[in-house]
């Protein structure tokens, strides 16, 4: 057992809170350990996300020692605990039976000891445990000497790991790739050994992990590992195959976007093309905020290709295909596409520079009862007016009320 001042880049009050509940544990003669990312974040010197910890009490007597918790995983030793304004995910020390569907153990052992607890999980990097009552440290697979060396190596045998739990395959290539570490030997190859064993995954991990990459500082890097891996057609067998080395390149010109969003980088790692849009996503549990946007993005990533070809351009089609967030992301995405095929990038530029100087957004000069006044009616004819309406404002051609109206006139005369 070591002790250092690796709690101190924990946020004061999570600290206090993580205190609290490792004390309530102590009383009732448990130790307690922040483990697992939240400990090896904070020894990267990075702000963890989530609060886990573990101890030897059972989630009998989790429940029993606080008055807030959720039985998130009773079955397998987790339980949740609500303390002040944070969550902790306190599990009980286990070992842990085989493995009979790719995801779950078919039983659980409960343990008294945080060396047993740590043959079990994944990586060396998340079997760390840290006291957060008095900063002492144990490390039972040396995952601390791996992280000075920047290796993502598993606890104990890789392939065993894998088979184990198929997730931990994405989560090999989010770690390399938002940590900077480079493969233990035959970790590789472990994890092509049993590439298939993704497609018992849930769409909503894989998704899941995904958008965690596309967050973090490296997306191509992880996507690299996805196909070196031929880990992409079981995470995602909707995909189209044979793009693979396209879609690497794509990700890496994305990243070279000081303002890439990462729905941006998501859409480039889902990417359909012109086909199998539909299918694809409704393999997803996406969000409805993220299937309209990846939606918007990849029909302004077509349109930015077909209007950059076009020599007289509409600017109104141009500024309702790029304008707003989406549009923006569709337009970035086809230049980094057009990178990634080697082919020549100026019509896009073009255009993007033609964005910069742009007017895109326009408020429309009339509303629906002004129209109804010059004797519109109510109805699809009142909403195609208005968008006809809002291209000649696009177009420059309109720009005051009163050209507004006499635009309205002229239209109802035919």
């Amino acid at each position: 057992m070591q002790k250092d001042s690796w709690s101190q880049g924990l946020n004061p009050d999570a600290l206090a809170a993580a205190r609290d509940v490792a004390r309530v544990l102590s009383q009732a003669g448990h130790r307690a350990w922040l483990v697992g990312g939240c400990v090896r974040d904070l020894v990267l010197g990075r702000s963890p996300h989530d609060l886990d910890m573990v101890s030897k009490a059972t989630p009998d007597e989790v429940e029993r020692l606080f008055p807030r918790t959720v039985a998130v995983g009773k079955a397998f030793g987790v339980m949740r605990v609500l303390q002040g304004r944070f969550d902790f995910e306190l599990a009980t020390f286990r070992s842990e039976g085989a493995y009979v569907d790719g995801r779950h153990p078919a039983e659980v052992q409960l343990d008294s000891s945080a060396e047993m607890d740590a043959t079990r999980r994944d990586f060396t990097c998340n079997a760390l445990y840290l006291d957060p009552l008095d900063g002492t440290r144990l490390d039972p697979t040396n995952g601390m000497q791996d992280l000075e060396a920047g290796i993502l190596r598993a606890v104990g045998d890789a392939q065993k790991r894998f088979e184990e739990d198929s997730l931990r395959l994405m989560r090999m290539a989010r770690f390399e790739a938002n940590l900077g570490l480079q493969p233990a030997p035959g970790l590789h190859a472990a994890a092509l050994a049993v590439a298939p064993g993704l497609q018992r995954v849930s769409p909503e991990r894989v998704l899941d992990e995904l958008v965690k990459v596309c967050s973090g500082p490296d997306p191509a890097r992880a996507m690299e590992i996805l196909v070196e891996c031929s880990l992409l057609g079981s995470a995602l067998p909707q995909l189209p195959a044979g793009d693979e080395e396209l879609r690497v390149r794509t990700i890496a010109a994305l990243q070279e976007e000081s303002s890439v969003k990462p729905l941006t980088l998501l859409a480039a790692f889902l990417d359909p093309g012109d086909q199998g849009q539909a299918a694809l996503l409704d393999s997803l549990p996406l969000a409805r905020e993220q299937r309209r946007g990846l939606v918007e993005i990849w029909q302004a990533r077509a349109l930015s290709v077909q209007l950059a070809a076009e020599e007289n351009r509409d600017p109104a089609d141009l500024a309702r295909a790029l304008r707003g967030v989406h549009g923006a992301g569709g337009l970035t995405l086809a230049r980094a596409r057009c990178q990634a095929q080697d082919a020549d990038p100026a019509p896009l530029e073009r255009l993007l520079e033609w964005t910069k100087g742009a007017t895109l957004e326009v408020e429309s000069l009339l509303n629906g009862e002004e129209l109804a006044r010059l004797g519109v009616e109510r109805g699809p004819l009142m909403g195609t007016i208005l968008y006809e309406l809002e291209g000649e404002q696009l177009r420059g051609r309109v720009s005051t009320q009163d050209e507004a109206r006499e635009f309205v006139r002229r239209r109802l005369q035919g």
